[in-house]
């Protein structure tokens, strides 16, 4: 049983957000319960941005790259760039880089309440903000503010929730993160019958190796978890997975200027397998690359980068979920390495 910590209450729509207390619970405590909520703030972000932004999978599509790059490298960068950059990273899978965005939208509390349900209950790209959760949908929920430090054990469990409508009922999904894993509580509160699929969140350095319904062990490994709810039912329904640490290290950016040999050779990701670069692949690549001001790009495995004087700096790229794992990494480096600038 994971162990709630004291939260900062913030209203949400129809109900409740909680968050630990920090810059994220103060920037969603300056939204105002009455405000029109709307994705209309969008529309400032220039092409591609209501597609990409409205998108369950961005990360898929090679125009999120070049949208992601322009928003970061934006020299005065609005609330609304800080907004769809919060986005990107929850479905990233980098909590902590989509809460660090969202503690800025303090600025713009109306960008705040529009992308707070994209976050919790994580409600699919593509549902109207204000609208119920229907039949079948699957929420991403992302982890609270703080919940690499609980899964590593710096602190304590920590815990953020929130109140939305889903078919008929109105439910609480209240998230918690702590060493042994991440918890999922959904309450009916009132209202008729629901049923959706949460998927329990990762973290950079933590996969969920089992997971369970109830308390009920289920055979495949982290695949989206069915909640049913319905008025007679006595309780929350209770997921729960149990974290692993994952053995995958990628070089930092340095705080300072970047190495030579970056800087003269570049940044190269090489495919791990035989085969040529896919336009997604190709896409990140020089998007990161033109984002740190060097060359390079992704080369099949053996190949040197055309008048690169050295190997450069080289990353090995597979494909699938590590493949994304990867460039999400570096996506969040190359973040912080701009933002520090």
């Amino acid at each position: 049983m994971l162990t709630v910590l004291t939260l900062s209450l913030c209203p949400l729509l129809s109900g409740d957000v909680l968050l630990p207390e920090g810059p994220a619970a103060r920037a969603w405590a300056s939204v105002d319960p009455d405000a029109t909520v709307s994705d209309a703030w969008m529309e400032a972000l220039g092409e591609d941005a209501a597609e990409v932004l409205s998108h369950s999978d961005p990360w898929s599509a090679p125009k999120t790259w070049h949208a992601w790059s322009r928003w970061l490298k934006s020299k005065e960068r609005s609330p609304k760039e800080s907004g769809a950059l919060a986005y990107l990273a929850a479905r990233g899978g980098r909590s902590a880089d989509a809460w660090a965005h969202f503690a800025t939208l303090v600025r713009e509390p109306e960008v705040a309440a529009s992308l707070m349900p994209k976050l919790l209950p994580g409600l699919p790209g593509e549902l109207q903000v204000d609208a119920a959760v229907p039949r079948g949908a699957l929420l991403t929920p992302v982890p609270p503010p703080g919940a690499l430090d609980a899964a590593r054990g710096v602190v304590g469990p920590i815990s953020a929730s929130t109140t939305f409508r889903a078919g008929e009922a109105e439910v609480r999904l209240v998230i918690s993160v702590e060493r042994a894993g991440v918890e999922v509580k959904v309450h009916h509160l009132s209202g008729g019958s629901a049923s959706f699929l949460v998927q329990l969140p990762e973290l950079p350095a933590r996969e969920v190796r089992i997971t369970y319904i109830d308390w009920m062990r289920q055979e495949t490994r982290n695949d989206p978890l069915l909640v049913e709810l319905h008025p007679e039912k006595e309780g929350p329904v209770q997921l729960f997975g149990r974290f692993m640490p994952r053995d995958e290290h990628l070089p930092a950016l340095p705080e300072g200027r970047l190495p030579t040999q970056l800087l003269e050779a570049g940044l190269w990701f090489e495919l791990a397998a035989e085969g040529a670069p896919t336009p997604l692949q190709r896409a990140a690549a020089e998007a990161i690359t033109d984002c740190l001001g060097v060359p390079g790009g992704v080369r099949a495995a053996g190949q040197g980068g055309a008048g690169a004087p050295s190997a450069g700096t080289v990353i090995s790229l597979g494909g699938g979920q590590a493949g994304a794992r990867t460039l999400s990494r570096i996506a969040g480096a190359t973040e912080a390495w701009l933002n520090s600038r």
